[in-house]
């Protein structure tokens, strides 16, 4: 699935977001490389064609925030609240998103990798052209997520939770993990390894003989 990368200037400059928050709550074509954010924010803030880069917005609470044309590249996105969010062709690369609430919201071209979002929760979000690659997701909550076309390739799953969430079409093969919360009967179309199949047949209590 091919995923429609952000569309960023090649000529971003530093930009000073402090003072361009000060002068509007829509915020465009920079390179932020600090970040010193309140822990609440109030306002709706709308963040177009930004490069964040190191960054940390651990534990910050937004109001709604958008972000369209966005990549973070080794962030600190812990704890953080993006509950009812907007992303619109976003990368995500090298981040941590341990904890962050990412739930009921709307996730369009967006791809997730080379990142660690343990409990994470995704839980009542739209996701369309979603790609997780290389992804920790360990108790990681999707419950009543709809999914139109997402990948998940290569991701730690231990215990993450799609109760509820259709599986079709996704395909669990390339992914590990001991243990997946799913809803039986949500499962159709699903692809999955032999080994993850005779695990699923074993959760519905039927006995597998060697």
């Amino acid at each position: 699935m091919k995923i429609t990368p952000p569309k960023l200037s090649s000529s971003l400059e530093e930009l000073d977001i402090q003072s361009a928050l000060r002068e509007d709550n829509y915020v465009s074509s920079g390179i932020v490389t600090v970040l010193n954010l309140e822990e609440e924010q109030e306002d709706k803030l709308i963040f177009d064609q930004i490069h964040f880069q190191n960054i940390s917005m651990e534990g910050v609470r937004f109001y709604q925030v958008e972000f369209i044309d966005c990549l973070f590249e080794k962030c600190d996105l812990s704890n953080v609240d993006f509950g009812d969010a907007v992303f619109h062709r976003v990368e995500i690369r090298g981040c941590k998103l341990i904890g962050a609430n990412i739930s009921q919201s709307r996730l369009t071209e967006v791809k997730i990798e080379d990142s660690v979002a343990n409990y994470v929760s995704m839980s009542f979000s739209i996701l369309k052209k979603v790609a997780f690659k290389q992804v920790t997701l360990n108790r990681a909550d999707f419950i009543e997520a709809t999914f139109d076309k997402v990948s998940i390739e290569g991701c730690e799953l231990d215990g993450a939770n799609f109760t509820e969430t259709s599986m079709k079409d996704i395909d669990l093969s390339s992914n590990t993990y001991e243990q997946l919360t799913v809803s039986m009967d949500k499962l159709k179309d699903c692809t999955v390894s032999t080994e993850q199949a005779i695990g699923f047949a074993r959760s519905l209590g039927l006995t597998i003989k060697e």
